[in-house]
């Protein structure tokens, strides 16, 4: 469809969606205002603190689409002594996808020590001993194998902890991701 078809109101709509994108882009590019940090930002997330990265909305908009999918997810969690194995699929190709792009991602943030979800006590803890967790993962046909283990027994605590709240998100939806998780005792 091009912009000759679109009504005359439409194309207001359009182009005001156009602006606000930029605009966005554009605060995004110079990052958070000074002494802001990367904290929350301003209000829930949607400040300009919370854009800490380039991959950041679009790593929360296939974190959305889980939650929102739910249903058509099925999650093993065995606990290991040194952390967790995990079996995360779907039956629906496309869930099967967000669910491997989805670890892809979130590994990459551990390895390179590049948080997300920071509100959260839990998520703040576990991404500030990122350099003590060894995440493993291999696709499988319907998803993804983890494995994610630390040789520090408080890391492990972390470890499990956020696989429980995994667990949680995938029954609970947009509701559990809302909640703030509680951090294990040393």
């Amino acid at each position: 469809m091009t912009t000759h078809s679109l009504t005359a109101g439409l194309r207001v709509v359009v182009t005001t969606a156009m602006v606000a994108a930029a605009a966005t882009i554009s605060l995004a590019a110079q990052g958070p205002p000074a002494g802001a940090g990367q904290g929350m930002g301003q209000g829930m997330g949607r400040g300009r603190g919370m854009m800490q990265d380039a991959s950041h909305q679009a790593d929360m908009a296939v974190f959305h689409q889980l939650l929102d999918n739910g249903a058509k997810i099925r999650r093993q969690v065995t606990a290991r002594p040194d952390g967790v194995e995990s079996i995360t699929e779907s039956d629906d190709p496309v869930i099967a996808k967000a669910i491997q792009g989805h670890v892809e991602a979130m590994s990459a943030r551990v390895t390179q020590a590049r948080p997300i979800h920071q509100r959260d006590p839990l998520f703040r803890e576990v991404f500030a001993h990122a350099d003590k967790i060894v995440l493993k993962h291999e696709v499988t046909a319907r998803g993804v194998k983890v494995v994610e283990t630390s040789t520090d027994p408080y890391v492990v605590k972390l470890i499990q902890a956020h696989a429980d709240v995994v667990t949680a998100f995938i029954a609970n939806g947009r509701a559990e991701a809302m909640k703030d998780h509680a951090v294990p005792a040393r």
